[in-house]
């Protein structure tokens, strides 16, 4: 008895194991250029330990825009926001 509750709990133990190493993430980002209205979406995605490597990849595409003037979507001021609406350039 001793030895078949044993194999159970590594069984179960294995599927939670595999569960985690099988999982799919994935992670986007909208970037738009205030004055233009350009938009650029960085994403990143992986399997397993996916957190990680997707939001790296996905931070890492941000920052190269940030750097051209770009911002995240949800980071635009309120009066940015206006003048994109005003001149039809806010993505839907």
């Amino acid at each position: 008895m001793k030895n078949r509750n044993t194999q159970i709990i590594a069984g179960s133990i294995g599927l939670i194991g595999l569960s985690l190493l099988a999982g799919c993430t994935s992670q986007a980002v909208t970037m738009i250029q205030p004055r233009t209205g350009a938009t650029a979406e960085c994403s990143g995605s992986s399997y397993g330990f996916g957190p990680l490597f997707s939001e790296k990849i996905s931070d890492s595409c941000a920052r190269v825009y940030e750097d051209r003037g770009f911002v995240p979507l949800e980071r635009l001021t309120p009066e940015d926001r206006a003048s994109l609406e005003q001149r039809g350039l806010l993505p839907k």
